[in-house]
């Protein structure tokens, strides 16, 4: 069985893994544009973060090790044209003929229509390792950037430049950041740290009408002007498809369509991880979720149903965890702010508790349930202690379809030093508001 994957993403290469163990005697073969496989989204942010002594070893697998797989990397390679009823596609460098095509070419992020589009010195994100170290000198030498974005991507990207110590001009079209996975009320206290950052300058319900460039890049807004040494933009997810991609069925937003098993409507053609919609499992319906995590589980599932459509790809609870300006951030499922779109009333609780016995570092946390049964149907988290590992749990707890009174007799380990007497799931019913131990 000759199994062609277009893109070294982490989907495409889940994908290869995971085939090669279900399917030993198949030719697997990796088809990458970029120079290098497996470059981390924000390895450009770790690298100016001292995490790692070269760009290069940004990276979460090696070309060495897929080749120790018996998995073939074609890199700097594009794809130019599919021909399901062939079986075959085109590259740049030759044609194949394939049994299964997985496509999994990612997302790019770009803000269209600014005025910079055809600028080639100028690349508006750094997802890639081509990219990142094109940028990498423009970077260092600013003294200030502009983001436009203030998501979880321009909220890391800002946090890094201010710990670098430069002028950052954060730009935001919503009322406040991080907006599709916190409430505004349960992000005051991370909020204030904000306001605190003398080098960090925000711009809130605020679009960018244009960028223009002479000595410097001029970022016009509603009825000001930005001036920074570099600007990149962190908004505008979308999937990175070509023309031939209109052979498929798309989605309105140009994803692809698949049925439940990944397939596309091309017999023997898969798609995953940033180009397709997925179950969101809580809102009855398919959305767009570009996430690591995401793309990691659709690319195993989709080698799971090459040779038979066996196994469902459930999709995700859009769970994020990052650490900002000296908080850790962690959210999945609904929150409070998206009651619209769920079938039935919400209710929301917050509360407050210390990190563990002997650290009194408080947690902040917020859960969404359905009123009428009390299912779980969200959690949100901040603390400058290490709480991060805590979302998991309360995923899996949605995906289970689990209750407060439930979550109540949730176990958990206890040890003084990492743990409270409770953990926030078992809290939840108990109605205290206090930061003592339960």
């Amino acid at each position: 069985m000759e199994i062609y994957i277009i893109g070294a993403s982490f989907a495409g290469i889940s994908c290869a893994l995971h085939a090669r163990k279900l399917y030993p005697n198949a030719t697997i073969t990796i088809i990458e544009k970029n120079t290098m496989v497996g470059f981390l989204p924000g390895g450009l942010l770790l690298y100016l973060q001292n995490k790692f002594e070269k760009l290069s070893d940004a990276v979460f697998v090696t070309e060495k090790q897929l080749e120790a797989q018996s998995i073939n990397v074609k890199l700097s390679e594009v794809l130019l044209d599919c021909h399901p009823e062939k079986h075959e596609i085109t590259t740049n460098k030759g044609n194949y003929h394939y049994d299964k095509l997985i496509l999994a070419s990612g997302s790019e992020q770009k803000s269209m229509n600014i005025g910079l589009e055809d600028d080639d010195e100028w690349d508006p994100s750094f997802k890639n390792y081509d990219l990142s170290n094109k940028i990498l000198d423009q970077i260092q030498n600013a003294e200030s950037i502009a983001i436009i974005g203030a998501g979880q991507a321009g909220i890391e990207a800002a946090s890094t430049f201010v710990d670098l110590k430069k002028t950052v001009h954060l730009i935001e079209a919503m009322d406040y950041p991080l907006f599709k996975y916190f409430d505004p009320d349960f992000l005051v206290p991370f909020l204030s740290t904000l306001k605190q950052q003398p080098n960090l300058h925000f711009y809130l319900n605020t679009t960018v009408t244009e960028v223009a460039k002479d000595k410097q890049y001029e970022i016009l807004l509603d009825g000001q002007t930005v001036v920074s040494d570099y600007v990149i933009t962190t908004v505008n997810v979308h999937p990175q498809l070509a023309a031939f991609t209109k052979k498929f069925q798309l989605h309105s937003d140009n994803t692809i369509q698949v049925n439940d098993y990944l397939e596309t409507s091309a017999k023997d053609v898969f798609a995953v991880g940033d180009l397709i919609h997925s179950p969101f499992q809580i809102r009855d319906e398919s959305v767009y979720l570009p996430q690591i995590n995401h793309a990691t589980r659709s690319g195993v599932i989709a080698a799971e149903n090459l040779l038979k459509q066996e196994v469902k790809f459930t999709g995700g609870l859009r769970t994020i965890g990052t650490k900002a300006f000296g908080w850790y951030l962690a959210s999945t499922g609904l929150i409070e702010e998206e009651a619209f779109v769920y079938k039935n009333e919400i209710a929301a609780k917050s509360f407050t508790q210390q990190f563990s016995l002997t650290d009194k570092t408080t947690i902040y946390c917020k859960v969404v349930y359905e009123k009428s049964s009390e299912r779980l149907l969200g959690m949100q988290l901040l603390s400058k202690a290490g709480c991060l590992e805590k979302i998991n749990t309360a995923a899996l707890a949605i995906e289970n379809n689990m209750t407060l009174d439930e979550l109540m007799q949730n176990d958990h380990f206890f040890q003084a030093e990492f743990t409270n007497v409770m953990e926030p799931l078992n809290r939840i019913n108990l109605e205290s508001e206090d930061r003592h131990a339960f």
